[in-house]
């Protein structure tokens, strides 16, 4: 979690499923060598995007099956993004959206906090159903892959953008 002190540094939650890339992506737009490992609870690492500022990137996973995405769980979430300057939420490009994934997302809206949705993994091929719920959400995506370091410079860019405004 957020330690005291930290509070006025700029915090990103990271969002999404289960082996979507989310430590991969945050490990590429900083320029870190990757770490092989999946991840489900509630990572903080510290990163720099932005000379001369630290940032604190936030690494949550969803759960896929609703049963497991408990009351605490949520809660996090919650915490999380209350916390957080912006938000990034990580699809993967084969699936549609969940149920939990439209949730964060009007969530988002909700709450009013600025964020991005990358769709990650687009060197196995993007599901044109993905495609066609985010365009009836208005949702603006970026379409990347981690793995093949294709449009991460892009959404890196967008991010440092959000960030400075």
């Amino acid at each position: 979690m957020i330690k005291a002190g930290e509070a006025k540094k700029i915090h990103i939650a990271i969002i999404g499923r289960k082996n979507v890339g989310k430590s991969l992506l945050i490990n590429s737009i900083a320029n870190i060598e990757p770490s092989h490992r999946t991840t489900s609870d509630l990572i903080s690492r510290k990163v720099q995007l932005v000379s001369g500022s630290p940032e604190i990137v936030i690494d949550f996973a969803i759960i896929d099956d609703e049963s497991d995405f408990d009351k605490n769980k949520k809660n996090t979430m919650i915490d999380v993004v209350s916390t957080a300057a912006l938000a990034l939420l990580v699809l993967d490009a084969r699936t549609e959206l969940s149920q939990s994934e439209v949730r964060v997302i009007t969530f988002l809206q909700k709450i009013k906090l600025p964020f991005l949705v990358a769709v990650n993994k687009i060197e196995f091929g993007v599901s044109s159903n993905l495609l066609i719920e985010l365009e009836a959400l208005e949702i603006t995506h970026f379409e990347i892959s981690c793995k093949e370091s294709a449009g991460i410079e892009s959404l890196r860019k967008k991010l440092i953008q959000m960030l400075q405004n």
